[in-house]
Order: C-alpha cells, then sequence, then structure tokens
C-alpha cells in the first residue's frame, strides 16, 4: 500500500529538517541529493518550496548567494521526535560542565543547540529532582589544585581535530627547561586530563615509541593531510594501566612495597588499598604496616612523601635509601 501524498510529503520535510546544518549551510541541490540517498525521489523546485515554507515555521534561515544556501539559525534550540526529555537534559548539561575540555570545538558547536535546549528544559523545572542536580555535584581534586596552563584556542582546536580525524600534524614543541622548541611530526594516539593540564599520547614521525606530550607546550601546529601512524596493538587504557602518567621510572615496572603508617595516616587505605594484593597488619603501638605490589613511579614518591613524619619507607632498601637522602636534603633546608 503506498502512502498518502500529505503523509510523504511530511516525511520528506521532517528529514529536510534533520539534514540542515548548524554551522555550514547547504544549499537545495546538496539537500535534493541527501534526500534521494534517503529514499525520497523529489525535484529541486519542491526542495526549494519546501525550504521556504519550513522558514515560516521553523528557525531556519538562508543565506544569499548563487546558490542560496540554508541551515538552522545559530541561536536555535535543538528538537526531535521524541522531544529531548528531562534525563537527556540532565545528561547534557552536565557533559557541558566536566566534559568541555575534552571535546573538539566542531563537537561543541554542534551540540550547542542541544544545550540551549536541555538548559531551557532545567530552568523550567526549578529546583525540583532534575534541575536542581548541576547545583547538587562538584568534582574536587584531592591534591592541592593549580590553574591550568595557558593554551591558544586555535592551536588546541588543530590538536583535537588532528587526533579526531586521524590526521598527523607538525608542531614546534618547546621541552621542559629547554631554551628553543624543536619541530615534530606528531601521530596523536589519545587525550589526557590530569588534574590541570593536558597531555597527547603520540608517536613521533615513524616511530613506535610513545610519547607523553604536554598540550601547553606547543608553540606552533600545523595539520597535514596524511594519515596518523599508530603503533599495532596500542590501546590507550593498557597505556595508562602502564603507569605512564605516574611517571615511571627506569628498570623494574613494579615493586614490593613496606611501609610504617601511623594509624590515622593508613585510614583510607582500609576502604581504598593500593593494590589488590594488599595486606595491613596492626603493629602493638597503634601502627599500621602496609605491604602492596605497586608501580614503581615519581607519583609513589609525591604521594608517600606527602604524609611527612607518618610514614617510614622500610622496604625495598633502594627506595629506603632514596628517602632517607631526600629527609636529609630537606632538613638542611631548615637548619636555621
Amino acid at each position: 500500500m503506498t502512502k498518502p501524498k500529505k503523509y510523504y510529503a511530511l516525511l520528506r520535510q521532517w528529514k529536510m529538517l534533520q539534514l540542515l546544518p548548524s554551522r555550514h549551510p547547504k544549499d537545495a541541490a546538496t539537500i535534493r541529493e541527501e534526500l534521494e540517498s534517503e529514499g525520497f525521489n523529489v525535484d529541486l523546485r519542491t526542495v526549494q518550496r519546501d525550504l521556504k515554507e519550513l522558514m515560516e515555521v521553523f528557525p531556519v534561515t538562508a543565506k544569499q548567494g548563487k546558490p542560496i544556501s540554508w541551515r538552522w539559525d545559530r541561536e536555535a534550540m535543538s528538537f526531535d521526535i521524541p522531544g529531548m526529555d528531562r534525563t537527556g537534559a540532565l545528561t547534557l548539561k552536565m557533559v557541558s560542565e566536566f566534559m568541555t575540555r575534552l571535546l573538539p570545538k566542531s563537537c561543541l558547536e554542534s551540540l550547542a543547540p542541544n544545550l540551549r535546549r536541555a538548559n531551557a528544559i532545567l530552568d523550567e523545572l526549578g529546583d525540583k529532582s532534575y534541575g536542581g542536580w548541576p547545583d547538587k555535584v562538584r568534582v574536587v581534586p584531592r591534591t592541592q589544585p593549580l590553574l591550568p596552563p595557558d593554551v591558544d584556542a586555535d592551536l588546541l582546536e588543530i590538536v583535537y581535530e588532528s587526533l579526531f580525524r586521524d590526521r598527523r600534524f607538525k608542531a614546534m614543541y618547546l621541552k621542559k627547561g629547554a631554551d628553543d622548541p624543536v619541530e615534530y611530526t606528531v601521530n596523536p594516539l589519545g587525550l589526557v586530563a590530569a588534574d590541570p593540564v593536558l597531555y597527547l599520547v603520540a608517536t613521533l614521525w615513524n616511530y613506535d615509541d610513545i610519547k607523553l606530550l604536554a598540550v601547553h607546550r606547543f608553540q606552533a601546529v600545523e595539520m597535514i593531510h596524511e594519515a596518523s601512524r599508530k603503533p599495532e596493538g596500542f590501546k590507550l587504557d593498557d597505556y595508562l594501566e602502564s603507569g605512564a602518567l605516574g611517571f615511571p621510572l627506569p628498570g623494574e615496572k613494579t615493586i614490593k612495597l613496606k611501609a610504617l603508617f601511623d594509624k590515622y595516616a593508613a585510614a583510607h587505605l582500609y576502604e581504598s588499598p593500593l593494590s589488590l594484593n594488599q595486606t595491613i597488619i596492626e603493629q602493638e603501638n597503634g601502627d599500621v604496616l602496609v605491604e602492596a605490589e605497586v608501580l614503581d613511579t615519581h607519583q609513589l614518591r609525591w604521594w608517600l612523601l606527602s604524609f611527612g613524619e607518618y610514614v617510614e619507607v622500610v622496604s625495598p632498601k633502594s627506595l629506603r635509601k632514596e628517602f632517607a637522602e631526600t629527609v636529609r636534603n630537606m632538613a638542611s633546608y631548615y637548619e636555621d
């Protein structure tokens, strides 16, 4: 049974609304081709007439020129069938609050109409359940909060787009402690946010060894229209689980740590252990001996030193000796 003519026209116009972009406008011929690929057999004149009718009802704008092109108004809210519900609105709101740093500019721009719609829905709810949720949730760092380094927005967008499209880029990169930048050909593999710093996981040129590059140290970038080179079997999660962001030391990856903690300093380790094989032995004087196999990293040392006099490294002997030297050096600063 064939669909009634009015029903067919309604489906066609609805599909046209879905095909309209919010950024770069499309001309009628392009929209007609896209409609045909969706199964709608329609001529150019009909498409032009439909677009004019849709402009009278929806926030669709026409850009004058030859040919005329159409897009959604930049300030328009998104809508769909079914419409956005409260759960969807809340989800988008939380994405905008906590994920903005990890999304390319092009993705954020395409989400803008949806975010405006989500904000409108939550504003209507006021403080009721969903509407009040964003004011009830915060992410707080457990370390000393630091201001993020300055990153040029245009430069960052090229890095994001290169990663998003799996493209190489050329860059001038200033290494830590260096006076002058060096030129790299970068194969971006992943992006990691570690407190205030964004790190790009990448390889350089045609090598397979993985590098961790602080995004704020890029001084100039230029996308290359070449496919990014990815080491065989690379997975971002595997790389992070290897302790890369803890800044591992050369040599053995793990050590068997024994440390004597003040009972109050170690209280959180009962609920949040250092590893799956952690053991805690309570001492007669109230202290606790914590044993665990952990990654041998700089981060481990920073964490242990943060407890000051409330922890004593027992073993391995090399780490105990290293801490003894560190403490002697620290004490010399305060002898006056």
